[in-house]
Order: C-alpha cells, then structure tokens, then sequence
C-alpha cells in the first residue's frame, strides 16, 4: 500500500499547564514562559504525520522520525486547543514527507516540513540495544 499525495490528518491537543516551556526548565538558569512549549509542539506535528501513515502499518511496523524542520511563529496559553494537519507531500527515497501546520484559536502558530521512515520494531529495538551494549 502507498499514501496518494495530498492525504491528510489531524489531531487536536488541548494546551494543559504540563504542556508549558516554564515546565520544561532543566536548570535552574533556564526562566521559560507560560506558554506551549515548542517541544510539546514538534511533538503534535509528528502525531499527526504518524497519523496519516497508520494504514501502511503491518503487525511489528511502526513509523519512526527522522527530520524536524519546524518554524514557532506564535504563543498558546494554557487551556486552548492546538490542531496540527499534516498533509503527504511525497517520497523521498524510502522516507516520507509531510507539510504540517498547527493552529489555535487565534491562528497559525507553527509549521513543519517533517520526513518519516517505516521500521519494523524488532530492528529498532535491537538497533538501540546494540547501540549501548545490550
């Protein structure tokens, strides 16, 4: 099975307060805002791709990231909804390419070129142990 171009899909997140960048402070130097944190961010924008290419999953497959190139261009505050849509732009050699743009009430507040690769989990899993010595 292959995505015809143009296929989409969406997610809609509500915005809690674990969702803000002030929640993601690793340091004690670090002072983020109240608002949805970036990385909670990429995170809708790859759900939703991940979405679109569940049908190309058989038994043990999973889609996997691969590249995130993705632009912040406004705040959410805490208790509003985010859509994310990604839409199927193509193939690049084996990975799969998505447009995503993600909106509150107020508008965009972000968009994202993302690439994805189908892996079965065995590989991966073995992939990562390997990687540390298991």
């Amino acid at each position: 099975m292959s995505l015809e171009i143009g296929t989409k899909d969406s997610i809609e997140f509500k915005v809690e307060d674990k969702d803000l960048a002030k929640n993601l402070e690793i340091s004690s130097d670090d002072d983020f805002p109240e608002v949805f944190a970036t990385a909670r961010l990429v995170a809708l924008m790859e759900c939703s791709a991940a979405k679109v290419m569940i049908p190309l999953l058989g038994n043990g497959k999973l889609s996997v990231g691969v590249e995130v190139s993705m632009k912040h261009l406004a705040p959410t505050l805490s208790g509003d909804v985010v859509k994310s849509t990604a839409t199927f732009v193509g193939m690049e050699g084996k990975l799969y390419k998505f447009e995503i743009e993600a909106e509150d009430s107020a508008g965009v507040v972000g968009t994202c070129i993302h690439t994805r690769a189908v892996v079965t989990e065995e590989r991966l899993m073995s992939g990562a142990n390997k990687r540390v010595g298991k």
